[in-house]
């Protein structure tokens, strides 16, 4: 982790406002229950999709854009070696902090953050067509352990490993009942399918840096159409030949991926078209966007404090004036970090 830096770099607009967008997003769905904001949209279900559902894969596309970016500019400045490196200890210290605060629970947002970019590290530097091919081999691999073997059973809730029915390279693994104890966001195995929507967040970004206005609209508008179509045709059944596959962000099976990342491409361009070409901005997205991996974990911490203590039943108007006044304290705290330049990259 590190700390304050001297110079504040050129930013992205439409990336710093997005970013943000998606922090709103993960403060609002975490914190829902704080403040009786019992909406459907704002929870995560087993086979449906929603907007809650649309957040922590906009977040890990933005990671891989932010990823790209910081590659591109420090390899030249210290070299591949060097920045991989700094990659992998940046990742990996991801996954330990979730290791820390998701305790029970360990494969929420942050972990797959970690783990996904510890994938992503290795095609990072890749062309664009391997990076792509990456990211679909990986949601193929995935599914295809979901359906072949008793990883998808135990991960839809179907069965629950015991000591008869573990698998050999699960019962190997250190601290198994632990980390096998929560199908969350495709347990163990899920840093795989969501590794996809970091890896096109690199391709998003190569499109975006390319400077061809007319590309990166067409581009953004056809991967987001084809993933989103590719999706739903994952999701029907084929006759005898495939049953349907659910929209799932517990399972993290392929129709779940590709129609996250394809909204991913259609929120980058209408975000593009807001803040860089109608130069509409809202500030506390900016100031917010430019710490969101710290501002994420201290929310997660705070409001573990707060499910800690009693409080009160609030009507939806209470509710929402509550939620802006937790908001807000978030936006006051970037606010003062971005006065005083200080840019904590985790």
């Amino acid at each position: 982790m590190t700390n304050a830096v001297s110079e504040k770099p050129r930013r992205i607009a439409a990336l710093d406002q997005l970013r943000g967008y998606a922090i709103f997003g993960m403060l609002l769905v975490n914190a829902k229950g704080l403040f009786g904001l019992d909406f459907v949209q704002l929870k995560h279900h087993k086979e449906i999709f929603t907007f809650a559902d649309t957040i922590a894969p906009l977040f890990m596309f933005i990671v891989g854009m932010g990823m790209r970016l910081s590659w591109l500019r420090r390899s030249r400045r210290v070299g591949v070696q060097e920045t991989r490196k700094s990659m992998f200890k940046r990742f990996s210290i991801l996954a330990l902090i979730a290791f820390a605060i998701y305790p029970g629970w360990y494969w929420d947002a942050l972990m797959d953050i970690g783990l996904a970019g510890l994938l992503a590290v290795l095609l990072i530097d890749k062309k664009t067509w391997i990076r792509i091919v990456g990211a679909f081999g990986m949601v193929g691999v995935y599914q295809a352990i979901h359906m072949f073997t008793s990883y998808g059973q135990w991960n839809t809730g179907a069965i629950k490993y015991g000591s008869e029915n573990t698998p050999l390279l699960v019962k190997l693994i250190p601290m198994q009942s632990d980390l096998f104890g929560s199908t969350l966001n495709g347990g163990p195995l899920g840093p795989m399918s969501w590794c996809m929507m970091l890896l096109l967040g690199t391709v998003a970004y190569d499109m975006m840096a390319a400077k061809d206005e007319k590309k990166f609209f067409v581009g953004s508008l056809a991967w987001g159409i084809g993933l989103c179509a590719a999706a739903y045709a994952l999701h029907v059944p084929w006759g005898e030949f495939k049953e349907a596959w659910p929209f799932s962000a517990r399972y993290m099976t392929a129709p779940f991926p590709l129609w996250a990342s394809g909204l991913c491409f259609f929120q980058l361009l209408a975000f593009y078209v807001v803040c860089d070409k109608l130069h509409f901005r809202i500030p506390s997205l900016t100031c917010i966007g430019m710490n969101p991996l710290f501002i994420y974990i201290i929310s997660i911490l705070l409001i573990d404090v707060i499910e800690g203590l009693d409080v009160l039943e609030m009507s939806l108007p209470a509710g929402f004036g509550g939620f802006a006044l937790f908001y807000g304290i978030f936006v006051a705290l970037a606010y003062w970090m971005c006065r005083k330049n200080i840019y904590i990259k985790i």
